[in-house]
């Protein structure tokens, strides 16, 4: 059986696909900086509830629906499920640390932290 090659992209699909990537960087850059503006002008609580709001999720969710369909869309919404004990690892340890230790040393322990709970869940996630 013989393979069909994918014809080559025009000069307008690439410059389309880059605005389109460059868009998606600008959203998430945006989130950012509410997130950011608002933790440093002492407004934590809205910070945090900008930060966890399901817009960025939802862009990406929308987004990959677009790209790949509503299988990737729910092993996207699966994967986000599957790494919520580390991402709630990585947040309690980062709490506990700060006050604690300088905060590279706090942040650095928190992330190695959430690198190896999301490790240990995506291996017995394998195994069921």
């Amino acid at each position: 059986m013989q393979r069909r090659l994918k014809p080559a992209a025009t000069k307008r699909e690439e410059d389309e696909l880059a605005l389109k990537y460059f868009l998606y960087f600008l959203l998430g850059g945006c989130i950012v900086t509410l997130v950011s503006y608002f933790g440093a002008t002492k407004r934590t609580l809205l910070s945090s509830f900008i930060a966890t709001l399901p817009c960025l999720s939802l862009a990406t969710f929308i987004l990959i629906y677009k790209e790949g369909g509503v299988g990737a869309a729910i092993a996207y919404g699966k994967g986000l499920i599957l790494f919520l004990p580390a991402w709630l690892c990585y947040v309690v340890m980062a709490i506990f640390l700060l006050p604690r230790w300088e905060m590279w040393k706090a942040l650095s322990v928190a992330v190695m932290a959430y690198f190896i709970v999301a490790l240990v869940t995506k291996r017995l996630s394998e195994s069921f």
